[in-house]
Parts: C-alpha cells; sequence; structure tokens
C-alpha cells in the first residue's frame, strides 16, 4: 500500500547521456536475445506505465514509468511461440502470443475494462484471485421469493465500498478469526488477488441455483479467477428452513469456475462460506450439506479413530473429537452423521456461523495459503 547551473558543456553531456537508452529501448533489442515489451492506452494511445508483465506465465516485472514509459525489456529469450499477460488496475488484462525472433518488439494496448484491481500495487504473481460481482437479486424469505435489488447496478461507488468491507472483515481479518495456536504467516494478507468485476448491463443473480450465475461471457473475460463472489446488499427475513433460498452458498462447476454468493451485510456468513470456497472446509452442523474427509489438514474425519489420530499428530486433545450430530426431543429433528469434527464451539464452519476458525480449521487455512505464495 501495501502511494541548471551554467555549465554549456556538461549539459550537453548529460543530454547525451539521457539519450542513449532512449535509442536502446527504440531499437527493440540491441542486447542478443531481448524483447521489448511496449504498453499503450487503446483509446489515447498514451504510454502506460506501472503495467504488471508476465512472460510465458512467469512475472517479469512493470513497464516504466521514467525514461522510456510504458516499455519492459525481457532478456535471454529464446528461439520459439511465446506468450505475454499484461494486466493494470482498472485496465482489462491482454495475452499475447507471438514468435521470437520474428518479433524482437511486442505492443500491447490495454483498454478500460470491467474488471478493476483492488490491490493498491497491482496483483501479486501467484496469489489466491478473488472476484466480486454485483447482483441485481436479492430474496425475500417472508414472502418466500426473488425481489428485484439494483442499488449496485445504479451506484458504483456502493458496490466497491460494500466489496472492501468485506475484504476487511473477512480475508484481510484472518489473524483475528483463526486459532492462534498456528499462527498465519506474517504477510498473509499478500497471499490474495482482489477485484471486482462492474458491468451494469450484465448483472448476476444470486438467486438463480444455490450459489447464483454470471453471464456466460463473464468466464471468458476471467478465466484465471480462484472464486467469484456474487455479492447482494441484504437477505430479506431470516433464513429457517428449505422453503426459502439459502443466504449463502459456495458451488464448484470446475476450473475456474467457482461461485460463491453471500449478503455483504452478514459478515460471519461471508466468513464461512469463504471457508468452503477458498479454504475447502466442511461444513460441522448436522443438515442437508456435502461431507467428506478433506485431506490433507482436515477439519472433518471419516472416523473416529481418524479424527483422534490426526489430533495426537497435532497436539490436539483426542478427547475433543465427536461426532457431527444434533439431538432433539422431536424424533424427526434429531440429526446423525457418520462424520466426526475436533473444532470446539462456536466454530465458524458450525451451523450458527459465529465464532472463530478452531486449530483444525486454522491448519487447513495455512496450508492453502503456503500453496499461493507470492514471489
Amino acid at each position: 500500500m501495501s502511494w541548471f547551473s551554467d555549465i554549456g558543456a556538461t549539459c550537453w553531456i548529460l543530454v547525451v547521456i539521457i539519450a542513449i537508452p532512449h535509442s536502446y529501448i527504440v531499437s527493440a533489442a540491441p542486447v542478443a536475445n531481448s524483447l521489448v515489451i511496449g504498453v499503450r492506452d487503446a483509446q489515447t494511445r498514451e504510454t502506460v506505465g506501472d503495467a504488471l508483465v508476465y512472460f510465458d506465465g512467469g512475472y517479469q516485472g512493470t513497464t516504466s514509468v521514467t525514461g522510456d514509459p510504458g516499455k519492459l525489456v525481457i532478456q535471454d529469450v529464446r528461439p520459439g511461440s511465446h506468450t505475454v499477460r499484461v494486466t493494470k488496475p482498472d485496465f482489462k488484462e491482454v495475452t499475447k502470443k507471438f514468435v521470437y525472433p520474428d518479433e524482437t518488439a511486442v505492443e500491447v494496448t490495454l483498454s478500460k475494462g470491467p474488471l478493476v484491481s483492488l490491490n493498491p500495487n497491482g496483483p501479486s504473481p501467484h496469489a489466491i484471485d478473488v472476484v466480486f460481482y454485483p447482483s441485481s437479486t436479492s430474496y425475500s424469505c417472508a414472502e418466500k421469493k426473488i425481489v428485484s435489488n439494483t442499488v449496485y447496478l445504479t451506484n458504483e461507488t456502493r458496490f466497491r465500498e460494500d466489496v472492501m468491507n468485506v475484504i476487511r472483515q473477512t480475508y484481510l481479518n484472518l489473524g483475528q478469526i483463526t486459532s492462534p495456536s498456528d499462527p498465519l504467516p506474517e504477510n498473509f494478507q499478500e497471499r490474495f488477488n482482489f477485484y471486482y468485476y462492474y458491468d451494469p448491463s450484465r448483472p448476476a443473480d444470486a438467486f438463480s441455483g444455490c450459489a447464483g450465475t454470471v453471464p456466460e461471457s463473464y468466464w471468458s473475460d476471467v478465466p484465471f479467477s480462484d472464486i467469484t463472489v456474487i455479492l447482494y446488499p441484504t437477505y430479506y427475513g431470516i433464513y429457517k428452513d428449505t422453503s426459502c433460498q439459502p443466504t449463502g452458498c459456495f458451488q464448484n462447476f470446475g476450473p475456474g469456475r467457482s461461485l460463491m454468493k453471500a449478503p455483504a451485510d452478514q459478515a460471519s456468513l461471508v466468513r464461512h462460506e469463504t471457508g468452503h470456497a477458498v479454504f475447502g472446509l466442511i461444513d460441522t452442523y448436522c443438515g442437508s450439506t456435502y461431507y467428506y474427509q478433506n485431506d490433507p489438514y482436515a477439519n472433518v474425519w471419516s472416523s473416529l479413530e481418524s479424527c483422534k489420530a490426526d489430533a495426537q499428530s497435532h497436539n490436539r486433545d483426542p478427547a475433543l473429537c465427536r461426532q457431527i450430530q444434533t439431538t432433539s426431543s422431536i424424533a424427526s429433528s434429531s440429526c446423525t452423521k457418520d462424520f466426526w469434527h475436533w473444532d470446539p464451539n462456536p466454530d465458524m464452519m458450525g451451523q450458527s456461523y459465529g465464532g472463530k476458525f478452531g486449530a483444525a480449521s486454522t491448519q487447513r487455512i495455512n496450508y492453502v495459503l503456503s500453496q499461493s505464495e507470492t514471489g
């Protein structure tokens, strides 16, 4: 964030020195096996500095702001087919294919687009990509029907503010809502790239399907997202049973096509659904949800023995392993699953959607963060 003295000959010499790097860049490849990437604004044709450049998937650096603005030189380029990808906040990212040395200079033009980066210094390589998408619908559990809610489609500022609120209370606040027994990395906030996608002519529908839907064209615009969060302002009434549509939901439709929906005004629910969507955590309440042992670093186990063995290996008390179940004086309301959990209540992945991520869940969160180290 995390923002001339009267010496004629000397001045003449300085001008020559300053001019040398300019001709070096314009000549495209004065050094053997080098490549010049140039970036311009598609509308104004002005050079674009501080654009992030990726060459064959690897991060190379940013285009220059001074000297030869909008350019970056890449060394030791091998002959053959290559790709260059360029991103910058508030611009639509571009990927170009080319053949070297048929082309020793590649120009990329960036257009203002619906995808807006929220990272102050631009996206980080290898980080988890989280994209927020505004919904044009909410739900009224009192009336049991989908209701129109266009507040985000007419007020981008409000949508952006709500997105930033969610980010601060959830992703950047993980250190406060996880177990201190397994501290998160000091730079865990840098393991995320945040964006929002804003095109009022193509809103999401949070209540078409469990996790909602986005326009099909979105997946072509943003093929890199790890999770797309459909955000809607509020849920009217209180969700009590399956006669109403769920307040939050996560569904995985394949690589790059994971959807999660949540209301902007329920931070604890956003955290719960993020536990599923980003960290692969399993519900620990008893109900009509999906259970499995989510190795490695599980928070739910398929047997009591597995739960106890895992607890012992991570210096946790095996006696705290318990079956996922609820009891009631009404027989039909009782619930028992052949799965076990360890994290104490109030458990973030429990039905109340409150509390914190326990020690087992936190180990899983640390594992996922370790897979997305920046660099």
